[in-house]
């Protein structure tokens, strides 16, 4: 499986971001000590988190861990989370996928988005457990469904491309790609702008689809800049644009996207050098953030 380009380390270390805490008084600390010698479960989660961050102590992976098992063991459902991502990563234990598995799916029985999310990932691809990309699509869903935007475009990415004994399906690709979409993310603007340009699970709509391939774009997402000027050469009549389409061809090329390359060198050969002139200065506005993105507009009975 080659579109889940990120490792499953790099993953749980981003979704370890539930823990983070502000730096610690060391008073708060000593509070904090005191508490868990009386087996306080909430106080052992709380210090194994100013351990791993060195707030308010000094960072000790070995320590952080340690309070993490004990309040994982009382059921601390973080814990369990933060514990399984030291084991993933190797930090303060000794690296162990299998064991990771086991505490992020027990962290996951208690509803735990991060750790659902991270349970489909692991078995979509085979990390810690036999790869099954059908309960990695249970589980996305279950963390999709609580609104967690990570898992919607995991699952969303799961249904447009497919996997074993899960085929492509581009409706419910467009339906769980549409919020992650709405709220910044690149490669889901980007995949429901190629849906709204082919009529992939949705109508065909080529005025979504360049809206879509821009917000993109704009992020600097390399095949959607690559859309947008492959749109800007055929998309609809009246955004036709040379200029853009080999400004925004050119961003791309420059990224190393093979298409935008291929395309860009065929399409220089179509217009003038005054035009490339004009696109070489376009692109580097674009570049320094100095441009307005917005697609021009032609009124009813204008020319383009």
């Amino acid at each position: 499986m080659t579109w889940l380009t990120a490792s499953i380390a790099i993953l749980a270390s981003a979704i370890l971001a539930i823990a983070v805490v502000d730096a610690a008084d060391p008073a708060e600390i000593e509070k904090l000590k005191t508490a868990v010698a009386r087996g306080d479960t909430e106080a052992e989660f709380q210090l194994g988190r100013a351990y791993f961050y060195g707030n308010g102590a000094a960072q000790d992976d070995a320590k952080a861990a340690q309070l993490f098992r004990q309040a994982a063991g009382q059921g601390h459902g973080k814990a369990q989370h933060n514990l399984a991502t030291m084991y993933l990563q190797g930090r303060g234990v000794k690296k162990d996928e299998a064991e990771a598995f086991k505490w992020f799916h027990v962290a996951a029985d208690q509803k735990i988005p991060q750790s659902q999310d991270t349970v489909g990932t692991m078995f979509l691809n085979g990390v810690g457990v036999k790869k099954d990309a059908k309960e990695a699509a249970k589980w996305f869903q279950k963390a999709a469904d609580q609104g967690f935007v990570d898992a919607q475009v995991h699952l969303g990415r799961l249904y447009y491309f497919g996997d074993e004994g899960v085929p492509p399906n581009y409706t419910d690709a467009a339906k769980w790609l549409t919020h992650p979409a709405r709220e910044g993310n690149a490669w889901a603007q980007n995949a429901l702008g190629f849906m709204s340009e082919h009529g992939l699970g949705v109508s065909v709509d080529p005025k979504a689809a360049a809206d879509w391939y821009r917000k993109a774009a704009e992020q600097g997402d390399a095949k959607a800049q690559s859309n947008l000027g492959q749109y800007y050469v055929s998309g609809a009549a009246a955004d036709r644009d040379p200029v853009r389409a080999y400004a925004w061809l050119k961003l791309s090329a420059e990224k190393g996207e093979v298409t935008a390359r291929t395309f860009l060198a065929q399409w220089e050969n179509g217009i003038t050098p005054a035009q490339i002139e004009e696109g070489n200065r376009l692109a580097e506005k674009l570049r320094a953030g100095k441009m307005d993105f917005t697609m021009p507009s032609v009124s009813p009975g204008q020319n383009p």
